[in-house]
């Protein structure tokens, strides 16, 4: 009896605590989401955008990105035939473009995966059961720098999507054919116009089961963290949501900062530099560290930044049709990538 009376109080104690604290969370985060929702508003308002730049094809992005998106290749999910073939095909454009063969079996790294646990793509880490891949390859294309002993950048975009639900095909235009045709005309820029850096060209598969082809390239041994210098992750580029596209990880790297202030004088679009904060810093507001391929890379230790749009209504519908693109908008959104990689390129063989 004397020490539950020894007890009483300290027990007491705990618990008005844990009330106060439980009673007060909820306050807190709507807090801290309405702070963070006040800061990407100015991040919007100072955002000043630059005059259009010309150096890509935009017309031939756009057929690459319709051809990724067409019924023929009905959605591109994983193993499927349509899947395979976006798969070769994209194989034979690096092979055209002239990048050097970078994957386990020329251009292509092959892999499987079990049925395993991951976080969903737009859950944001909460965990759902992935099924397994059985017939499931990247493909990777090396571009030489200027300057010797440079660590590669690696550029990724995911090239799979949901495929099709009963006869209903899920197109996956902007997400992300638009990724993937951004990357084949940044490759084609930059065999005439090459950086100091190497660049690692990476289209990978299975984003949308759980960023297995991302997990692949370091699961299997193909590549490691200290091989890389930084990762540009590109999903979802060509929807225009009010000339704004996102530009996540700065958070993590701060250093990034003065760069994208940088880029923003030279791109057309508003660049916000946000959802990549916790929820202690941001309350209820998205982040998006994991959401992408760009997950993996920062697991690993890999710098990164992720571009890309803000969710549509047809995102992960059949809606989103290549017909949908905006075009004007697609252009200068891989024109900003294209001055990004220009801008990184220096700062980082500074170092």
């Amino acid at each position: 009896m004397l020490l539950l009376k020894k007890l009483r109080w300290p027990l007491a104690i705990v618990v008005i605590a844990l009330l106060a604290y439980y009673g007060l969370k909820p306050y807190w985060l709507t807090q801290l989401t309405q702070q963070e929702s006040a800061r990407i508003t100015a991040l919007k308002q100072q955002a000043v955008p630059a005059a259009p730049q010309q150096r890509l094809d935009a017309e031939r992005m756009m057929a690459d990105l319709s051809w990724l998106a067409a019924a023929e290749r009905q959605g591109r999910a994983p193993g499927t035939p349509g899947g395979i073939a976006a798969r070769l095909w994209i194989a034979e454009q690096f092979a055209a473009i002239g990048l050097t063969p970078a994957g386990s079996e020329g251009y292509l790294h092959p892999y499987s995966v079990t049925e395993h646990f991951s976080f969903n793509r737009w859950l944001r880490r909460k965990n759902a059961v992935i099924p397994g891949v059985e017939d499931a390859a990247n493909v990777l294309g090396l571009l030489p720098g200027t300057e010797p002993g440079l660590k590669p950048l690696i550029i990724t975009a995911h090239y799979d999507h949901l495929g099709m639900h009963g006869d209903t095909i899920f197109y996956g235009a902007d997400d992300n054919a638009s990724g993937v045709a951004a990357m084949l005309e940044l490759a084609r820029y930059l065999t005439k116009h090459p950086l100091r850096h190497p660049v690692l060209f990476a289209a990978l598969d299975s984003e949308e089961k759980g960023l297995q082809g991302a997990v692949a390239l370091f699961r299997t041994g193909l590549l490691s963290a200290e091989q890389l210098r930084f990762n540009i992750n590109i999903d979802m580029l060509s929807r225009d949501t009010e000339q704004q596209l996102f530009a996540v990880g700065s958070y993590h790297h701060p250093w990034l900062l003065p760069l994208l202030e940088q880029l923003q004088q030279q791109s057309a679009v508003k660049l916000i530099a946000a959802h990549d904060r916790p929820w202690y810093k941001a309350g209820h507001s998205q982040d998006w560290t994991l959401s992408s391929d760009h997950g993996v890379f920062h697991q690993q230790g890999v710098p990164f930044i992720y571009f890309g749009v803000a969710d549509h209504a047809d995102y992960h519908t059949p809606r989103d049709t290549a017909d949908k693109v905006d075009v004007a908008f697609y252009h200068q959104v891989v024109e900003t990538v294209l001055s990004f990689l220009k801008v990184l390129d220096n700062q980082l063989a500074k170092k």
